[in-house]
């Protein structure tokens, strides 16, 4: 190469190349370096001086792939280092803590012949390595004297580099593109031995408040990114029996009572199982309960609106206020055992928003959830009151020995109802009846006070000036119709109750 025939001058032929290059992040002066003909030397005077510290056990003519510096030890670093143009496939992982004048080979674990490309140090946490080889990951607690498959669901492919940025671990592989293991804080407690006892949950590592999601779906050949919220793991150490609970519960860092309540997945679908209709309780059996690691993401909302059946709106918001920024603990109970860990929520960093912002725009939020919620539970009230009236009409039309009481109290019932119909028609579009219908009907008052719950919502910022008027118009006008309620119930209802009372017949009672 490099002949008078082809003229190749680029010189990667050649040996005698440096092939791996690290500066200290400590001290600017110590540089090392590796070269495809199996030398490794280090300077700590900024290059004036440079040191052979070959490591005497690696063979000779091994291309120094990459270095690490040892982000714990001021004369440490590591080294990968591959002979495959020799045909030898074994792994050559290296450790000195003494500037090289002592080396350790470091590949317990590793197959013989996963050959090595690559050796990373994480910064965060003393001890715990990263291994790239021509067939996968590997990683290691213990400084490097065993090494553990850390594959889970990347192909099989050579991983040719390896970076550590932000507690990720980019691995750039041949032929695959770049994949992402996205939280390494589970390996990190791992390594500081934190994992014990039948069951264990491990301290989510803070989650940024971001208004973008992540996706829902396989997006195909495109990336995958992250999940948008709090990122839950625990280990199961044996397999659960399918009557033990498994709950896992969120608090606000001063609550008693748990934002969200999560059970274990049914062990069988059935039809007790099926997927929750839209206008029901969301279904809060969620969590795996798979024998090794478990993953679950809370998306950081509050439970959302109460509703009813067949609810109809056209700018709905099923979702809660999002978590304000601070701090939250978590619960994990199986069987008996429980344990609590602490994490924090933190506020993007991109954003302008102030804590009080946030505040404001979470209260706003719970505030109208918490009205419509109230408005909502009237509604379901009223249609079974009418239910029942109509029921009893039904039956009081139909009595053989109808009387003037019997007309008179005909007459009651058709009051209560012409009385509740339009407070229900005030507060819901009664009419909806499809998805569309709002288009041809007038918005009523929870649909108008949903529409601005979820502008508010959009963003990091307070509720603006016009905002909160038109919240505070809207609330007026439904806690005006839930007062004209209130004398149904606690005076209308009861009359007519005690007038059906003494006709012997069946009171009418709506549940709480």
């Amino acid at each position: 190469s490099g002949g008078p025939i082809t003229k190749d001058n680029t010189s990667v032929e050649y040996y005698g190349t440096i092939f791996a290059v690290a500066e200290s992040d400590r001290d600017a002066n110590v540089i090392w370096a590796g070269s495809d003909d199996g030398l490794v030397h280090v300077t700590r005077d900024g290059g004036s001086n440079w040191s052979n510290v070959t490591p005497s056990g690696l063979p000779e003519w091994a291309q120094i792939n990459s270095i690490d510096v040892h982000p714990f030890e001021t004369g440490g670093a590591y080294l990968a280092a591959t002979r495959y143009k020799s045909d030898d496939f074994r792994p050559y992982l290296y450790r000195t803590t003494d500037w090289g004048r002592s080396w350790q080979r470091i590949v317990e674990g590793i197959p013989a012949d996963h050959f090595t490309r690559v050796v990373r140090a994480d910064p965060d946490q003393r001890g715990l390595l990263y291994a790239g080889t021509e067939r996968g990951i590997y990683y290691s607690t213990d400084d490097g004297r065993r090494w553990r498959s850390l594959q889970l669901n990347l192909p099989l492919v050579p991983i040719t580099d390896l970076a550590v940025k932000e507690r990720d671990l980019v691995a750039a592989t041949q032929g695959r593109g770049y994949w992402i293991l996205d939280d390494l804080t589970v390996l990190h407690q791992l390594a500081r031995g934190t994992s014990s006892g039948a069951a264990h949950l491990y301290t989510p590592r803070p989650a940024i408040r971001l208004t973008a999601g992540g996706d829902a779906e396989e997006p195909g050949n495109a990336g995958t990114n992250p999940p948008a919220g709090v990122v839950f793991h625990y280990a199961i150490a044996e397999a659960l029996p399918e009557d033990l609970p498994l709950t896992l519960e969120v608090f606000e860092a001063r609550g008693d009572a748990p934002i969200w309540s999560w059970t274990r997945k049914p062990a069988a679908a059935g039809e007790d199982e099926a997927e929750p209709g839209p206008d029901e309780p969301p279904d809060t059996r969620l969590l795996p309960a798979e024998q090794g690691l478990n993953r679950f993401v809370w998306d950081m909302r509050y439970p959302g609106m109460t509703r009813f059946d067949k609810l109809i709106m056209w700018a709905d918001m099923r979702d809660g206020p999002k978590a304000v920024p601070g701090n939250y603990r978590a619960r994990l109970t199986v069987g008996d055992a429980t344990q609590t860990v602490e994490f924090d929520i933190v506020a993007d960093p991109r954003s302008s928003a102030t804590l009080e912002d946030y505040r404001a725009q979470f209260d706003f939020i719970a505030g109208a959830r918490d009205l419509l919620s109230r408005a909502h539970d009237e509604i379901r009230r009223i249609r079974q009151l009418r239910g029942q009236l109509e029921s009893l009409r039904a039956r009081l039309v139909a009595r053989p020995d109808a009387d003037s009481r019997t007309a008179a109290l005909i007459d009651e019932v058709d009051l209560l109802v012409d009385t509740i119909t339009p407070i229900e028609e005030s507060l819901y579009q009664t009419q909806n009846e499809s998805r569309q219908d709002p288009l041809n009907y007038p918005i009523r008052l929870n649909n108008k006070l949903t529409s601005l719950m979820r502008t508010v919502d959009v963003g990091d910022k307070r509720p603006t000036d016009g905002a909160l008027a038109v919240r505070d118009e809207l609330s007026t006008a439904i806690e005006s119709e839930l007062k004209l309620l209130d004398s149904v119930w606690n005076e209308n209802l009861p009359a007519l109750n005690s007038e059906i009372q003494s006709m012997d017949i069946d009171l009418i009672s709506i549940d709480e």
